[in-house]
C-alpha cells in the first residue's frame, strides 16, 4: 500500500483506524472486481453457447451438414464483423457451434433461463 507524504495526511484522523478503513475499502473493491469478472465470464459463456445453438438450429435443424454450414459461417462471420467488429471469425463461430453441440444436453436449461422467453 502506498503511503501519502506526511504533509498531505489529515492529522486529526486516527492513523491506525484510517489504515484499517483504507485496507477494508481496497479489499472490498478487489472482491467486487473479481466478482464482476466472474459474472462477465458466465454471461459470455452463456452467450457463446446460445450463438452456437442458434447456428445449429438455423443451418442444420439438429443434423450435421458441413457444406451448408461452412457457407453460413462465412456469411455470418462477414456480417457480424462488419456490424460488431472483431471476434466473430469463421473459426470463432465454428467453436461456438461446437461448444453448443458438445454441451447441448447439459446446460440448456441454465442458458435458456439467462436469455428469457423473448430472446429465442
Amino acid at each position: 500500500m502506498k503511503k501519502l507524504p506526511k504533509h498531505s495526511r489529515i492529522m486529526s484522523v486516527d492513523e491506525k483506524g484510517y489504515d484499517g478503513l483504507l485496507t477494508g475499502v481496497s479489499e472490498l473493491l478487489e472482491q467486487a472486481r473479481h466478482a464482476a469478472v466472474r459474472s462477465v465470464n458466465q454471461i459470455l459463456t452463456a452467450t457463446y453457447w446460445e450463438i452456437g445453438r442458434r447456428i445449429v438450429e438455423f443451418e442444420q435443424k439438429g443434423a450435421y451438414r458441413a457444406e451448408y454450414g461452412e457457407s453460413l459461417l462465412r456469411r455470418l462471420s462477414k456480417d457480424l464483423v462488419l456490424e460488431l467488429g472483431r471476434g466473430f471469425s469463421e473459426e470463432n463461430l465454428r467453436l461456438m457451434r461446437l461448444f453448443y453441440l458438445h454441451y447441448r444436453g447439459r446446460i440448456s436449461q441454465t442458458v435458456s433461463g439467462k436469455f428469457g422467453p423473448g430472446i429465442n
